[in-house]
């Protein structure tokens, strides 16, 4: 008797067929067969009934309902002495049972099936083997068994089950390495899906096309593939191994909430479909995340939860894996530690994954390394470089991730022989090539995170240049680490009308939920919630262009553009806060002493000020927050300043700060109180923000802040149109936007080119998603998304609100927010607050500080000048006056 496949004559065998285009429809056949089938005693038909019952019931993710009708299909075809047909059954179960994470018992049934079958279904079951191998890890077998199977469909002009054969090698080939094989598979699998109107596994394929791109590291490719197949999963039920994928991307991408998210979601649709292939690989995905966000308990629980699943399953590769995350949640101090990487490293070389073998095979040799050269022992040290220079070998080839693991091989080596000038060349390479593929990048989110693969090789070298007491190499690495993002040019998202008609729909949205019952609030946050995701989806499928980098800064350059201005620029080593200071072209450098001891002290005094600035409590309170408040300014002032005195000067400071010190209200330490104080995110920025604001107006006879300045005022704020009318009579000519006029999209078309720009509206920074963070005008918020669709950004741009000077802080020291974005644009200067502040002090404060302006002094002088007139107290007003910074060129 034929197999079932091919009956498309019978109602079951029509439902068989239709099992991978549309699920749901081919289990209502299904059922409507086996009725017919039990009510005509037909054990045949029945068969074929519960096995496309069982196979429909996988497509929608059920694994229990998928192993019941296929077990009853097996059973029915044994009892009716049906032996292909039995046959049949038990290759669908394998795969089932093999996702259920029961692998052994699936080729189990394999191996029962075999003598029954000839031909054309002993090719079918020959497949099903070799992905059941696959998943084993056993990818040789895999790969030989799925290249057999398709000559033999090929022969037999079997298209559908060529396609599937062609996915499954394809994906294998992914994770080999192979990337162009695999890529060749899945297009020609692609057309024969799209051809035989299989609209599911073409969305499966067009997934996997996605992982191909992933893996190549080419991140806005893979998310449009994603993107392509989730408007069909989204249909239906989005699958857990497509959410592990689009995690393990925002992952490498560091777009850490957002994979945290894909990860607990792939869990729960594993757990709830009884996938236990897929629920072991979930918790190994979000112990990978909890590990990236330094979230060392959680790391470690899942890790080892996911280490005992793939055990029981038989899946050695992936259990190492799992130790590999858990070795890496643990103190490298503890005794077993080298031991044990050294066992992982080993473990995963017998797989088939050549990144993660490099990876484990790198860290295993880094601590040893470590650990040697700390207890002086160079002839172990350099036994560790054979080690190295292997590592190095095998890593050359493959996409920039795995060349930069090469380049850091590389330069261990060195450090082990002692050769610290070929050990620099080494990382400086690397990071060249990190520069290049970050380059390629569009969102700005993505060139922000991907900073984050940088990480190791400026450690090193940071290690490398403290060790030797130099403060220009010190300089120089910390501005690699930190330039990389900020000194991209910026990308334009693929679909600007799309995105514009996106972000209107938001602050349409935005702005009826602020007016709203709690019951419809609700509903409406959530479509908030709906269409951020697609703002940011939009801006991820942005690619970049290759002409950004951040290789080629000069320390000299930045000594002499100084002049009598001092750059003292922060580092955090290994937690100890260090400093390097550039005054009259000398560089030096001194550590200051614990990172935790400045944080605790920054946030104790925030703590003060908000409550000085929001008026809570008793006088008593106040006074106590006014007596906190002084006691910790005096205190951070001594961390950071007292050491390094002597070397500051008497000109404008530029501060570096290191990420969790940029929400300092720096005007009111006493070093810094009545002096020009910019903060930049790099010194490198500092220069090219100082580059622009000289080409906007090369002398200072004629200041660009008296050309028609753009004057904007939100609602809400009862001194924003008092600020603004105020600013307008003396700044005349102005352009100024009120009331219902103050839209997102006029003060867009306002700000684009204008010299300077002051936006009175009330401020929101987003911790959950600062590229959300916004002022708020008459439609609603004007977002860093609005800002990237600027052609030419604003010269210098006030923003007088509460808090959106903030900046979140990513892996890399890489700062994301409203001023950060601006400076990103273009935009050479932003003077914006850290804190809360008192209107009507503001009011008084922005008034002051534009009649400097006006008069020629730099944005950093006149601010210093304005605060200045505020006296040296602590009260609202004062608190107010220091909570705005200056950042960029100053």
């Amino acid at each position: 008797m034929g197999s079932a496949d091919q009956m498309d004559d019978s109602p079951a065998g029509r439902a068989l067929h239709l099992v991978t285009d549309d699920p749901a429809r081919a289990a209502e056949l299904a059922d409507a067969a086996l009725a017919a089938a039990r009510a005509g005693a037909d054990p045949d038909e029945e068969t074929v009934a519960l096995r496309a019952l069982g196979l429909a019931a996988r497509e929608q993710h059920n694994a229990d309902h998928g192993l019941r009708h296929l077990r009853r299909a097996r059973r029915v075809a044994e009892a009716a002495k049906l032996p292909a047909r039995a046959a049949e059954a038990r290759m669908s179960l394998a795969l089932v049972l093999a996702e259920a994470g029961q692998p052994q018992q699936a080729l189990r049934e394999i191996d029962a099936a075999s003598p029954a079958l000839r031909g054309l279904p002993a090719a079918r079951l020959q497949m099903q083997r070799a992905l059941i191998l696959d998943r084993l890890g056993r990818s040789d077998e895999a790969m030989a068994g799925y290249t057999d199977a398709l000559a033999a469909f090929r022969r037999s002009g079997d298209q559908l089950w060529q396609s599937r054969a062609l996915t499954n090698r394809g994906v294998l080939h992914t994770y080999r390495g192979s990337l162009r094989q695999a890529e060749a598979d899945l297009r020609a699998a692609e057309q024969g899906y799209a051809e035989l109107g299989q609209e599911l596994a073409l969305a499966q394929v067009r997934h996997n096309l996605g992982f191909v791109l992933s893996r190549a590291g080419d991140i806005p490719g893979a998310l449009r593939w994603y993107d392509l197949a989730d408007q069909y999963f989204a249909q239906t039920t989005r699958p857990a191994i497509a959410l592990m994928d689009r995690g393990e991307l925002l992952l490498g991408a560091r777009l850490l909430p957002e994979a945290r998210a894909a990860a607990e979601a792939a869990l729960d649709a594993a757990r709830a479909s009884r996938m236990g292939l897929y629920e072991a690989q979930a918790r190994l995905m979000l112990a990978e995340v909890a590990l990236a966000e330094v979230d060392l308990p959680t790391a470690s629980k899942q890790a080892q939860a996911a280490y005992r699943l793939f055990s029981r399953q038989n899946r050695p590769a992936w259990a190492a894996l799992s130790r590999y995350v858990k070795l890496r949640a643990s103190s490298p101090d503890e005794p077993a530690h080298l031991r044990q990487a050294r066992s992982v490293a080993r473990a995963l070389a017998t797989s088939s994954w050549p990144i993660p073998a490099l990876d484990a095979r790198l860290y295993a040799a880094r601590v040893a390394l470590d650990r040697a050269l700390r207890t002086g022992q160079r002839a172990k040290a350099a036994a560790i470089a054979g080690e190295l220079s292997a590592i190095r070998a095998a890593s050359r080839g493959g996409p920039a991730q795995l060349r930069a693991r090469a380049w850091h091989a590389e330069a261990l080596r060195r450090i082990a022989t002692g050769d610290i000038a070929g050990a620099r060349r080494a990382l400086n390479a690397g990071m060249a090539l990190l520069d290049r593929y970050q380059a390629a990048l569009g969102a700005t989110e993505l060139r922000v995170m991907a900073g984050a693969y940088a990480l190791d090789l400026a450690s090193t070298g940071l290690r490398l240049a403290v060790r030797g007491g130099q403060a220009r190499a010190i300089l120089r690495w910390s501005e690699r680490w930190r330039a990389a993002a900020l000194r991209l040019p910026p990308a334009r998202p693929p679909d600007e009308a799309g995105l514009a008609a996106d972000l209107a729909e938001l602050r349409r949205t935005v702005d009826e939920s602020a007016q709203a019952s709690a019951a419809l609030g609700l509903t409406l946050l959530r479509r908030q919630r709906t269409i951020e995701e697609r703002i940011r989806t939009r801006s991820w499928q942005a690619s970049g262009t290759e002409s950004g980098s951040a290789s080629g800064i000069s320390l000299d350059r930045i000594a002499m553009e100084l002049a009598d201005q001092t750059l003292v620029e922060l580092v955090d080593i290994d937690r100890t806060l260090h400093a390097v200071v550039v005054h009259g072209g000398r560089f030096h450098t001194r550590a200051l002493g614990a990172l935790a001891a400045v944080t605790d002290e920054l946030q104790a005094l925030r703590f003060a000020l908000r409550r000085i600035l929001t008026s809570r409590g008793t006088d008593d309170s106040r006074a106590a927050a006014a007596t906190a408040a002084r006691f910790a300014v005096h205190q951070l002032d001594d961390m950071i300043f007292g050491a390094i005195q002597p070397w500051l000067g008497a000109g404008g400071l530029v501060l570096v700060p290191v990420g969790a010190l940029h929400a300092m209200p720096w005007a009111l330490l006493p070093t810094c109180a009545g002096r020009p104080v910019t903060v930049v995110p790099s010194a490198s920025e500092w220069l090219t923000a100082s580059a622009r604001r000289q080409a906007s107006h090369p002398t200072m006879t004629t200041p660009p802040h008296q050309r028609n300045p753009v004057l904007v005022a939100g609602p809400g704020l009862a001194y924003a149109e008092a600020e603004v009318q105020r600013l307008a009579g003396a700044l005349a000519p102005v352009q100024v936007l009120l009331g219902s006029d103050a839209t997102a999209e006029a003060a867009l078309a306002a700000l684009d080119g204008a010299p300077l720009a002051h936006l009175a509206a009330h401020g929101t920074f987003r911790t959950d998603n600062p590229m959300f963070s916004h002022v708020r005008l008459a439609d609603g918020p004007l977002t860093v998304y609005d800002l990237e669709r600027l052609a030419c950004a604003p010269g210098t741009v006030v923003l007088s609100a509460c808090d959106v000077g903030l900046s979140a802080v990513h892996p890399g020291e890489e700062l994301m927010g409203l001023s950060a974005a601006l400076l990103q644009l273009g935009t050479a200067t932003v003077l914006a607050s850290v804190l809360p502040a008192l209107d009507s002090a503001a009011q008084e404060l922005m008034v002051e500080m534009h009649r400097r302006l006006a008069t020629g002094d730099t944005p950093g002088l006149a601010l210093a000048g304005a605060q200045a007139e505020f006296g040296t107290g602590l009260d609202a007003g004062t608190a107010t006056a220091a909570s705005f910074v200056c950042f960029g060129a100053g």
